[in-house]
């Protein structure tokens, strides 16, 4: 039998007949007037997102387990009550609500300390007020002064329903949700530049390696469907790619690895390019080699794996340059604010480490270090030490936050602003030599990659991710976008001014980021525009290292359910040769998420259909890949199993048929027959209308009675206002 989602109806209630009090989202409110400022827009999203957190992840999966135990030994958390399991607002709501029964326990002051310890962990770097039933305490408040003064105050409001003391029994309530399932997804993987001198100081021609590893999940095997790279070098040089040790050949044409999906397995995958030979061309010689803009990777398969990443984790590259310097471009970009960033490079043959700082054609010394070039040594660079030169220069973690910036670290490299050019420490006067005493002569010089050196920007996301979040995505290709504004024939292909892109999102997308690996076409720094559906959410300098878009949800009007249309233009006059967009080099992908949990629902005068003969239900459900539909069957609760199909099930009558259609409502977004109806057939699960997730073996799924559920209270509001501290 297959086994894909946890079911269950929570055994704690049903020891709870006479104080029960269970609790369930009516729905979260957004107030106050449209935000016109992006702080407030921000603020706005964590304030919601902080809210769903509170109401759909246990505390025992937010609060260390240390503080879980300090709280049940002093009484915090009252066993008879609630239970870790429990998420907070549940916890929170019945305590209020029991609160009155048992006056001595002080409950309501237990929910103040448990709320109080979460959102002063939870939201730092803001001020903030929660309020239940407009009541709140210092334990709920940290202001620098009053929320009425502050600019960008951002409220959500969550009504939590519930089932009060002594009230006459009226049924069961279910839910239902996922801790694996097996998914079609696609990655793109990214290289970052990374430049070297082309010629030695001895006239030898450079070579520069580049080694880093991209990770597919190791449940992946045999289910690989799709592969190809695109491995882009500079102008007049050679360039060797292994995959695994296996020699890639390459072609002329973009992507010039088309089919890789033999060279890669499941779990580790080290790729390694190699830059050799640069060449003569008319009466210089290339003076850099290395990695160009446009370089990824496209994997599309199947996993069970609901691991989705951490953006802010940069896993630095190893690199050798054989004679000379080099530099390293990191085009960052994290689905948040930004709170903290810290870089740390472990180096061999190198003098001195420089950090610098990118914004349109201008480059910005923030840092640099001086090292040892005949030992191992370790260079940090310190997120007090990054903050600091960056508000030097007027820059604060707030300007970087909207979308993608640039950091380039130079090993033994300096930028000069006489001709604006890098220039590379052991390499030749035709290949911009960087004088030794600022960069080191001729020598090899290696960095090594992570986990010896990385960078790691920590920040506060705009979505939130549980458990039961499935990372899902929507491969852009290069025939993908659309362009117009033609500017003439450059580098080497036909090159535009405007490049639009449109997509759709499954209408229960919750929206992670879009990743954009752009083909440039440069001559010089020049304006670019970004929009979304009519609306510009960036207008800037575009860097002359550029490479990157990448941008959040960062106004309600962006990433929205349905049709979205993308466009990016550039400054650029027709004709001009100006900074422009390569025809067809573009492709990227854009992230969301379904949520596959199905919480508490309506009460039912029936748990499930045979009961008490059946505990449970050995269900017939459909799966479709989008290409084949394949009939499943998964067992849900206990046995003795009733055999059933999903066009069997009984939404209007039994809380356990509700949960199921519910969870298999929001797991058929590609085509769902009738969205958000699950009780209306087809069901979604059936042969007319399946489901877009394969439910895999290895899954527990628990049933549990929660009967003599007592009647309905007043509703309890919750609202979290959020707001910036005063600098």
């Amino acid at each position: 039998m297959r086994r894909g989602f946890v079911f269950t109806l929570d055994a704690l209630l049903s020891l709870l007949l006479v104080t029960l009090f269970a609790t369930s989202i009516v729905g979260i409110m957004s107030q106050g007037s449209v935000y016109s400022t992006y702080m407030r827009s921000q603020n706005k999203y964590l304030a919601e997102n902080t809210l769903l957190t509170l109401r759909t992840v246990p505390l025992n999966q937010i609060v260390p387990a240390g503080v879980i135990r300090n709280w049940t030994e002093s009484g915090v958390l009252v066993g008879s009550l609630v239970s870790p399991d429990m998420d907070p607002l549940d916890i929170v709501s019945t305590y209020w609500a029991t609160g009155p029964i048992y006056p001595t326990l002080d409950l309501r002051h237990k929910a103040e300390i448990i709320l109080g310890y979460i959102l002063n962990k939870t939201l730092q770097g803001y001020d903030y007020q929660l309020l239940i039933n407009n009541y709140t305490s210092p334990y709920l408040t940290r202001a620098g002064g009053s929320y009425s003064e502050a600019p960008d105050v951002s409220p959500a409001t969550l009504i939590m329903s519930g089932y009060a003391y002594n009230q006459t029994p009226r049924g069961y309530m279910a839910r239902a949700y996922l801790t694996r399932a097996a998914f079609v997804r696609s990655d793109l993987f990214g290289w970052m530049r990374v430049l070297a001198g082309g010629f030695s100081s001895s006239g030898y021609s450079n070579s520069l390696d580049v080694i880093s590893t991209i990770n597919i999940p190791t449940d992946s095997q045999n289910d690989i469907y799709e592969a190809n790279g695109n491995f882009v070098h500079r102008f007049l040089e050679q360039e060797d790619v292994y995959i695994n040790g296996n020699h890639v050949a390459l072609s002329g044409t973009e992507p010039n690895a088309p089919n890789i999906k033999n060279y890669l397995v499941p779990g580790k995958n080290v790729i390694r390019m190699y830059f050799h030979d640069s060449a003569y061309y008319g009466s210089y010689y290339r003076y850099t080699i290395g990695i160009g803009s446009g370089t990824t990777v496209y994997v599309k398969y199947k996993s069970n794996s609901l691991r989705a990443g951490n953006p802010g984790l940069i896993k630095v590259y190893n690199v050798t340059s054989q004679y000379t310097g080099f530099i390293y471009l990191f085009e960052n970009f994290v689905p948040g604010n930004i709170t903290g960033i810290n870089m740390v490079f472990k180096v061999k043959g190198a003098q001195v480490v420089r950090l610098y700082y990118g914004l349109g054609a201008n480059l910005y010394l923030l840092l640099e270090k001086t090292v040892d070039p005949n030992s191992v040594q370790t260079v940090e660079f310190t997120n007090s030490e990054i903050e600091n030169a960056l508000a030097s220069i007027g820059v604060s973690y707030e300007n970087l936050s909207k979308m993608v910036f640039d950091f380039v670290v130079a090993i033994d490299a300096k930028y000069y602003t006489s001709d604006d050019q890098f220039h590379y420490g052991g390499a030749s006067y035709y290949s911009y030599s960087c004088p030794a005493s600022d960069c080191g002569g001729e020598r090899e010089r290696v960095l090594y990659g992570y986990p010896d050196s990385y960078v790691q920007i920590s920040y506060i996301p705009r979505t939130v991710i549980t458990r039961y979040s499935i990372p899902l995505s929507i491969p852009i290709g290069y025939d993908t976008p659309t362009y117009s504004g033609y500017t003439g024939y450059h580098c080497g292909g036909d090159t535009y001014k405007t490049m639009t892109i449109q997509y759709t999102l499954p209408s229960k997308a919750i929206p992670w980021y879009a990743d954009l690996w752009v083909g440039y076409c440069f001559a010089g720094s020049t304006t670019q525009y970004l929009e979304e559906n009519g609306n510009t959410f960036y207008s800037g300098p575009n860097g002359v290292y550029a490479l990157r878009i990448a941008y959040s949800k960062i106004y309600p009007w962006m990433m929205r359910p349905g049709s979205n249309t993308f466009k990016a233009e550039l400054e650029t006059g027709v004709d001009n040769g100006g900074t422009s967009f390569r025809y067809q080099v573009t492709r990227g992908i854009i992230k969301y998420f379904i949520e596959a949990y199905a919480g508490y629902g309506d009460v039912f005068p029936y748990i499930l259909q045979g009961y008490p003969t059946y505990r449970g239900y050995n269900l017939t459900y459909y799966y479709s890949d989008g290409t084949n539909t394949y009939e499943r069957d998964i067992l849900v609760g206990d046995p003795p199993y009733k055999p059933l199909s999903v066009d069997d099930l009984n939404p209007a009558r039994y809380a356990v048929d509700d949960a199921i259609l519910r969870l298999f409502n929001n797991l058929n977004y590609i085509d769902d027959k009738n969205p958000d109806e699950w009780r209306v057939v087809p069901y979604d699960g059936s042969q007319q209308n399946p489901i877009d997730v394969d439910l895999p073996e290895g899954v527990k799924i628990e049933t549990a009675s929660m009967g003599n559920i007592p009647g309905l209270f007043k509703p309890i509001q919750i609202t979290l206002r959020v707001w910036r501290e005063k600098p």
